[in-house]
């Protein structure tokens, strides 16, 4: 580490702490982001409000056309004639448990490649 100080660096902190003091600037700040808050909650309701009715209507039928998708899907992927073994891999000899499996495999990965 050095001591050396850039002059011009030390003149913007030097004049950072007369602004700090001043209490007119230091309210209006705090004022400002009140107001935008006030503004960000406001649109959210807003939003959540008018998505409720869109989300009702949209709810018929998204729920039809899964169980409409669950009917012509197969009960099983695969048979299999041992009692335990087919009670054991019952939840992924699906349709819907290997994409299930899918995924969480590819939020894993995702989440692997995005950390």
């Amino acid at each position: 580490m050095t001591d050396e100080r850039d002059p011009g660096l030390q003149a913007l902190f030097d004049s950072a702490t007369t602004i700090a003091e001043d209490d007119d600037f230091v309210s209006r700040v705090m004022a400002d982001i009140d107001n935008s808050r006030r503004r960000t909650v406001l649109g959210w309701a807003i939003a959540g409000l008018l998505l409720v009715p869109v989300t009702w209507w949209m709810a018929g039928p998204v729920l039809e056309t899964l169980s409409v998708v669950g009917e012509l899907l197969p009960d099983s992927l695969f048979t299999i004639e041992e009692g335990l073994v087919a009670d054991l891999l019952a939840p992924v000899n699906s349709a819907m448990g290997a994409a299930g499996l899918f995924f969480v495999g590819a939020w894993t990965l995702y989440r692997k490649i995005t950390s």
